[in-house]
């Protein structure tokens, strides 16, 4: 079907792509065209994200995963394999202290897979992370969106 669109035009200025499908349901920001990814996006997600981008390359791209090494994982690879250039949304420093009671201690491989992530763009949260022993599942807190 996407091939039989002419055009894609974002209204809003803002795109996310939400890993969760709670978050999904529970995310009530304006102004946002709102991709659910279900975890890893697949081939027809990324085709559609990559033709969004073309047309659209002035909004700005965000992601909403978790704050794990797994959330940070599928960010990489979203902006590896469609190149563009996603920024995380509340996936942050701020939101593990704000929500810390909701946070679970890390275990060895989650510790094993956030070193390897520690040259990226969110190596503060990462690090912030490692030095806490905490991860966030976002579909826990749904006072986020409140």
């Amino acid at each position: 079907m996407l091939d039989d669109i002419t055009a894609i035009e974002v209204l809003g200025n803002k795109v996310i792509t939400i890993e969760n499908l709670t978050s999904f349901h529970a995310f009530n920001e304006m102004d946002y065209l709102v991709i659910f990814l279900g975890g890893f996006h697949n081939k027809i997600r990324r085709k559609f994200i990559k033709r969004l981008y073309q047309e659209n390359p002035k909004a700005n791209y965000y992601h909403f995963g978790d704050i794990d090494a797994g959330g940070f994982y599928i960010l990489e690879h979203l902006r590896r394999m469609t190149e563009v250039d996603f920024k995380p949304y509340k996936m942050d420093i701020e939101i593990l202290t704000r929500f810390k009671s909701y946070t679970k201690s890390l275990t060895k491989n989650d510790r094993e897979r956030l070193k390897k992530l520690l040259d990226t763009d969110y190596s503060r949260t990462i690090q912030y992370m490692l030095d806490n022993n905490c991860k966030l599942e976002q579909e826990t807190v749904k006072q986020m969106f409140e």
